[in-house]
């Protein structure tokens, strides 16, 4: 049988079968690290830009690499949470500035993988919202001492 008829992946499928089973025989798969336990195995999408993809993920995740995309909208959640709990000007301030000085940061990052937008927050309506929560935790508190005898 010549080269020319032989199938090159069936000799080298062959061959990695064969070295593997002399290693088996030889013992040197014996010691290793989680022998035994199942491998943790993840379907690999048959599209080849996707496995490009999938593969980038997989490196990120087992490196425990976030990219700043996703960091930065996490920290934008956070901070918009804070704000609908502050209660100064100051602090409402601050976190305006901070959301928006994100959001800046993320729109001209010129790699948005994820399609939804990210808008920044205006400092008036936050201010409005802000006098609104007082107004209300005021008027709670006036109820819960019994001095409101005053009509809203």
């Amino acid at each position: 049988m010549s080269l020319k008829n032989m199938d090159i992946d069936v000799v080298m499928r062959r061959l990695a079968d064969k070295r593997i089973e002399d290693a088996m025989a030889e013992g040197k798969f014996d010691n290793l690290e989680g022998a035994g336990k199942p491998i943790e195995l993840e379907d690999m999408p048959a599209d080849e830009n996707a496995r490009m993809l999938w593969w980038a993920l997989r490196i990120m995740r087992n490196n425990d690499y976030t990219p700043d995309e996703v960091r930065w909208r996490k920290q934008i959640e956070l901070l918009k949470a804070e704000l609908d709990r502050a209660t100064t000007e100051s602090r409402v301030g601050t976190l305006c500035s901070q959301i928006n000085e994100l959001v800046r940061k993320l729109n001209t990052l010129g790699t948005n993988a994820i399609a939804s937008g990210v808008v920044g927050v205006s400092l008036e309506e936050e201010h409005a919202k802000l006098v609104a929560r007082l107004n209300a935790m005021t008027w709670g508190a006036l109820q819960r001492t019994g001095y409101c005898f005053l009509a809203r």
